[in-house]
């Protein structure tokens, strides 16, 4: 009878659980809190939210906005439904819109400018620490980018995360929908029986330049940035049971090509390389939250071309990294004062010869964030580990801290037969308020030769909300600081630095046609380890933002350099050692970009160096249709020093064009010169996607050098010499293990 008693009691208690759990997952979404729901057949994703599988989960409805009127209820209606089965989490949006047909919708390119259109996005914690986290965003075309949030940052690198996820969109007269299938084993996130994301929802409506978001995100966390703001988004419950698979992806490749190098205009001169190379990246997923990546032979053929830059100053220019090896989740690696003084800097890597093999790790273990890397560089594979190789290491670390810090440490080790160079960094971060935090790192670098052994360090204090800001840094950069495996632009120096802004609310019923005013103060004080003044400057700006999204800037600038030892601002122009005081006023203006037809432009007029300097520019685009995009741009610069040869010009031009059949088949071709090399460049990359996480590349690159013989500039028989042209194929195929 007992026995009897116990299983009556057992049997209703699983009823009251399961009952519970029904309930949990079909009731309404809260402000901050929604529960997926189970299901057993998956939704066909293809924009068509008449699938059964949508008609009884209910909808989160109650979108805010952060822009430009933060508060308050988005002017549109949204609605997002959640569900997901044992291998896929799925979203279903209803974006509604009174005025279907301004609905702006053009680019096809993955991983281009989705911000041009109408775009949402979704944020996704799968770990839970309001730190880190996955970005989807998607397009009224669906057209699809992806980024990895580190310690709630968002840049332009972040977007380097290449997902293999599906969406598809339908237009019509009520507005837009779509459909999204996110493969769990895309995520990382614990080994627990139930997962609790956090979960952020946006929809950018953008003729309106309104930016719409679930939970509600204040303006005080920025309109662009509140994205990032982890430590705010809401929660997404009722995930369990599902399968996690083995988590294997190998991507083979295939390459082929010929380059011709010619010395001369004769045809005699010119030299034929062929290239037939096989490849391999492996992708494990050793756990739930740890991913190990193999590269070898690797070739980065299909990486896009560098903007052509010419320096006008004593310093290095910084070229940003674009390989994919790379970037995937490198915000984890980064330490130091980004594009000034970074303790590793992946561009390093395989600069002047091939990487030939390597492995990565990163992923997540408790309250640690992990990373290693470590790649082999080199002439040729057979030659792997031999005397012309080198290795490249680095490891970082780091935990959370309180409610919203960070410690961390990181490892780099460049080893040669020449020598080695190694680093050691620790780093810590807090942030508080809405967007404040502060900041501190410190490196040591030890080096074969013990003169190379220096130390470089920061600490800075922002303090930020959505109508002040107030800045306070301090850095330190030793002589001979030179860590193997990072990036300088300027040793032996301790700067000062002071920054103050203030961005009045604009009462966009008084004043409708302005979104809001910035203005900002800085004073940049450098002198080096011996404690002579070196540099210093003190700017202040003022700008307009629109609410059509254009601006208007203007700002005046006083600088002062004392150079110790001369530079050449060009191989025939020499500037000499002494104190320099300058200042220059510079007015710009922009147009919003997502029109059919924008633009940009500057100038600049001022004193340089004892003598005077004009820079003007700007660019021009037009979006003729989902298919076409061109850009043009001009930047030029009138140089009047008082030195021998000190007359000169310098301007860069440069053309681009997007071209795109579909969100599978699209190219993009840019084309440069610069009148101090004279070199005329073009880049044509067309990329197929033939199936999904797979490409077909064709590379074509070409150069030709304009020389200054001949009365006709443009007979090309007497002007253009042909420096080289690449031609090249390469094939990726994604296998799913």
């Amino acid at each position: 009878m007992r026995s009897q008693i116990k299983l009556c009691l057992i049997i209703a208690g699983l009823g009251i659980t399961l009952s519970a759990d029904a309930i949990a997952q079909n009731s309404s979404p809260t402000q901050d809190e929604v529960f997926a729901t189970f299901i057993e057949t998956a939704p066909k994703i293809d924009g068509d939210l008449s699938d059964p599988v949508w008609k009884d989960i209910p909808p989160i409805t109650t979108f805010t906005q952060v822009w430009p009127s933060d508060g308050s209820p988005a002017t549109e209606d949204t609605e997002v439904r959640i569900a997901y089965d044992k291998d896929n989490l799925y979203f279903a949006f209803k974006f509604y819109d009174k005025n279907p047909e301004l609905i702006r919708a053009k680019n096809l390119e993955r991983g281009g400018r989705n911000d041009r259109d109408d775009h949402a996005y979704i944020g996704l914690d799968t770990f839970g620490d309001g730190r880190n986290a996955y970005l989807f965003e998607m397009n009224a075309l669906g057209t699809q980018d992806d980024a990895t949030i580190t310690d709630e940052t968002l840049t332009i690198t972040s977007f380097s995360w290449d997902a293999v996820f599906r969406s598809e969109t339908i237009i019509d007269d009520e507005g837009w929908s779509m459909e999204v299938s996110i493969p769990f084993r895309q995520l990382r996130f614990p080994d627990t029986e139930e997962l609790e994301f956090g979960l952020m929802l946006s929809r950018t409506i953008n003729r309106k330049n309104e930016r719409v978001m679930w939970p509600p995100i204040g303006l005080e966390f920025g309109n662009f940035t509140a994205l990032a703001a982890v430590s705010q988004y809401g929660k997404l419950k009722g995930i369990r049971d599902i399968n996690r698979g083995r988590n294997i992806e190998i991507k083979p490749y295939v390459i082929g090509g010929v380059q011709e190098n010619r010395d001369s205009l004769s045809v005699e001169d010119t030299d034929f390389d062929y290239e037939r190379e096989l490849g391999l990246d492996v992708k494990y997923g050793i756990t739930s939250n740890l991913t190990m990546d193999l590269t070898v032979n690797t070739d980065f053929a299909q990486v896009e071309a560098d903007n052509v830059q010419l320096n006008l100053t004593r310093f290095n220019l910084f070229f940003p990294e674009k390989r994919e090896f790379f970037l995937e989740r490198s915000g984890l690696f980064e330490h130091g004062n980004l594009r000034s003084t970074q303790t590793f800097f992946s561009r390093r890597i395989g600069l002047t010869n091939q990487i030939l093999a390597g492995a990565r790790m990163t992923g997540q273990i408790g309250r640690f964030s992990v990373g290693a890397l470590n790649i082999e560089t080199g002439d040729e594979m057979k030659q792997i580990f031999g005397d012309n190789s080198a290795n490249n290491t680095v490891a970082r670390i780091r935990t959370d801290v309180l409610e919203r810090g960070t410690v961390g440490a990181i490892f780099t080790n460049l080893e040669e037969s020449t020598g080695f160079n190694r680093t050691l960094g620790l780093d810590a971060q807090y942030r508080f308020g809405s967007s404040s935090s502060f900041k501190t790192w410190y490196t040591n670098v030890w080096d074969s030769d013990p003169q190379f052994d220096d130390a470089a360090g920061h600490a800075s204090l922002l303090l930020r909300n959505d109508t002040y800001l107030g800045q306070l840094s301090y850095t330190n950069v030793g002589r001979n600081y030179n860590p193997g495996l990072g990036f300088v632009r300027r040793t032996d120096m301790r700067e000062y630095l002071v920054r103050m802004g203030y961005t009045p609310k604009v009462d966009i019923k008084a004043i409708p046609s302005i979104n809001r005013f910035a203005f900002e103060g800085m004073y940049d004080y450098i002198e080096g380890q011996d404690g002579n003044k070196q540099t210093s400057e003190i700017e202040f700006s003022g700008a307009i933002e629109f609410a059509s999204r254009d601006r208007i800037a203007i700002e005046w600038d006083q600088t002062f350099e004392r150079l110790v030892v001369p530079f050449n601002i060009r191989p025939n122009a020499t500037i000499a050692t002494g104190d320099y005081t300058f200042s220059t006023i510079q007015l710009s203006g922009e147009t919003d970009s997502s029109r059919r037809l924008f633009g940009h432009a500057y100038t600049t007029y001022g004193e340089f160096f004892n003598g005077n300097r004009t820079d003007f520019g700007g660019g021009i685009g037009f979006r003729q249709s989902q298919h076409l995009t061109t850009e043009a741009f001009l930047n030029h610069s009138i140089i009047d020093l008082p030195i021998a040869n000190g007359e000169f010009e310098a301007t860069t031009v440069s053309l681009s064009i997007l071209g795109a059949l579909n969100k599978k088949l699209f190219a993009r071709s840019l084309i440069q010169y610069d009148n101090f090399s004279r070199n005329i460049n073009a880049n044509i990359r067309v990329d197929w996607i033939h199936t999904p996480g797979s490409d077909l590349f064709f590379v074509y690159n070409t150069s030709y050098h304009l020389t200054q013989d001949g009365e006709d500039l443009f007979d090309p028989n007497r002007n253009l010499i042909m420096n080289n042209q690449v031609a090249i194929v390469k094939l990726t195929y994604l296998i799913l293990l």
